[in-house]
């Protein structure tokens, strides 16, 4: 899946305090870089590794599922590296136990919080000799900016390379807008396609579908709300995907006090509109203790009416497009507020950049695998599939082969298998990155594909809004200046932070408990408006009290001394 929102790596930086998860690398001991003179020299990418020796390492990836492991793009990385890429999804609480027993994955990806204690406890290698012997892609000019910015504030001050970095080139709007209020287009239609200017409305029009719908056909009950609680903060948070009340406001250019500020923040516009929901008696029972995966399921099985992205609903659009042409889920273009999409980072998105761990197996052979994966065929691969497979040149141009553009449109278990786009967080370039081969990385993004991949589905809502494809509808009201991006956003200087000092650690991961425990109070114990205000204020005070304050004066300090450093004062 890609995280544009919620969650796309230095895209999600504005959410930085919290959303990001974390990752690590593995103990031992010393400072200087290796090489590895014994290990087979590098192989150019699409060159002779594949007659290599087999070899499987541990990756700890920040997103995607081990499902990927199950794809045609997956076998093909490993018949081109020779490398078996042995996948785990990040958990913190995990994490911590690999890290303690020293028994950490050969290959990580890095949330930025980390960078400081990786380096600082040789848990992660430097990689420039490893680049020069094993990584000739890694080594091209167009990725050079990056790397000195990775060196410069990725580093702990030491000034070398740990992290090759990921989705470098500018973002933008590609097919659907993947992020913000998804509902059911066809229930939507059913309603009159009602204006939505607010939380309430927003709330209004999903319990009206619940209304309506109050059940699937097989008699399960279904909800309009519910969150997921399995990727940090994410879930208590995620309305800032759509309000734009993230730590650095896109709409007052300010950092914002998000722990503490009711009237400009994430957490609390997350708050009410779950407050809200279970007023209206649509909130799922599970809403606090769900993960991601069990609201993929409640999706699939048609009980949950809404989310914050389309990735729930994968599945369950493939199985609805079958039943009537208008029928799945889509998300709703507001002419308001912000959405996830945009801006431009130097190094790449943040928490997402490869590092190879202390304990690795085999470094050499790690760095082939992530100079294939962060090259322009790697990137390709991961983005469009297999060359003749998936898509093929016509008259030297790159395209999709008609075959794979209908994989797409119809979606469910054929489509999957091929893989495209699983892997996205961990292409080296972005999908709108112009290739030497003068096509761009990912070839479902131009407007002869946009025509192509068009469902009944998508017809219909476009037709409605009066585009020609469906993000358009979006991209107008940010053209117009209704909607903020996160081209308002600093994301480099916001990278670019100094890590946080150790009681600032503190203070964070008691703010987030105390966040995590408090929500549910707060949303589940208020029966009315005046007791919902009561209990914000009084986690609000708890917040306060263990030290939102000072955290956020060190965020706010931290900010500005940066932003200087980087001359953009």
């Amino acid at each position: 899946m890609k995280l544009s929102a919620t969650l796309r790596g230095a895209a999600m930086v504005s959410l930085a305090v919290a959303i990001t998860a974390a990752a690590a690398g593995c103990a031992d001991s010393g400072n200087s870089d290796i090489s590895s003179p014994d290990a087979p020299a590098a192989a150019g990418v699409g060159g002779d590794q594949a007659a290599m020796k087999p070899i499987t390492l541990k990756v700890e990836i920040n997103s995607s599922g081990k499902d990927f492991e199950n794809t045609e793009v997956y076998d093909e990385i490993k018949r081109v590296t020779g490398v078996t890429m042995d996948l785990q999804a990040y958990d913190e609480q995990k994490f911590k136990v690999e890290l303690a027993g020293g028994n950490l994955p050969d290959i990580i990806q890095v949330p930025n919080k980390n960078i400081k204690a990786l380096i600082e406890g040789n848990n992660i290698i430097p990689l420039d000799a490893l680049i020069k012997t094993n990584g000739p892609e890694v080594a091209q000019p167009v990725l050079a900016p990056s790397l000195d910015y990775i060196r410069r504030y990725w580093s702990d001050d030491s000034n070398k390379l740990y992290m090759i970095p990921v989705q470098i080139g500018a973002g933008g709007f590609g097919f659907d807008q993947q992020t913000g209020l998804n509902v059911r287009w066809d229930y939507y239609k059913e309603l009159g396609y009602p204006s939505i200017q607010s939380i309430d409305d927003m709330v209004n029009v999903i319990a009206e579908m619940v209304k309506r719908h109050p059940e699937t056909e097989d008699g399960k009950k279904t909800y309009g709300v519910s969150i997921w609680n399995d990727w940090a903060t994410w879930g208590v948070r995620s309305l800032g995907l759509v309000t734009g009340n993230l730590p650095f406001n896109p709409f007052t250019g300010q950092l914002v006090n998000d722990y503490t500020d009711p009237n400009q923040s994430a957490i609390w516009d997350t708050a009410r509109f779950l407050y809200l929901a279970q007023q209206k008696g649509i909130l799922d029972p599970d809403a606090f203790t769900a993960k991601y995966n069990d609201v993929v399921a409640k999706a699939s099985q048609g009980t949950l009416l809404s989310s914050m992205a389309t990735w729930p609903f994968a599945e369950i659009n493939a199985q609805l497009l079958k039943q009537g042409k208008d029928e799945g889920y889509v998300t709703i273009p507001l002419d308001w507020g912000f959405t996830n999409i945009g801006g431009v980072t130097t190094g790449g998105w943040s928490d997402r950049a490869w590092a190879i761990t202390r304990n690795c197996k085999d470094p050499a052979r790690a760095m082939d695998l992530i100079n294939f994966l962060v090259s322009e065929q790697g990137s390709r691969l991961i983005a469009s599939g297999i060359q003749g497979e998936h898509w093929e040149y016509v008259d030297g141009k790159p395209v999709m082969k008609p075959e794979t553009v209908a994989l797409a449109a119809a979606g469910g278990d054929r489509w999957k298998r091929t893989g495209i786009g699983m892997f996205a967080n961990q292409q080296g370039f972005a999908d709108h990155f112009l290739m030497s081969d003068g096509g761009i990385v990912n070839l479902f993004e131009t407007p002869e594909m946009y025509e192509a991949k068009a469902n009944s589905l998508y017809e219909d809502y476009d037709n409605y809004y009066g585009v020609t494809y469906p993000a358009e509808a979006y991209k107008r009201y940010v053209e117009q200046g209704k909607v903020k991006t996160l081209d308002q956003i600093p994301q480099d200087i916001l990278n670019a932070m100094p890590p946080k000092p150790d009681d600032i650690i503190r203070i964070q991961t008691k703010l987030d408990e105390l966040l995590v425990k408090g929500m549910p109070i707060v949303v589940l114990g208020s029966p009315n408006e005046t007791d919902f205000e009561a209990n914000e204020q009084k986690l609000i005070q708890q917040l306060k009290d263990a030290g939102a304050d000072s955290y956020f004066s060190w965020f706010k300090q931290a900010f500005e001394e940066t932003k200087a450093k980087m001359g953009k004062g």
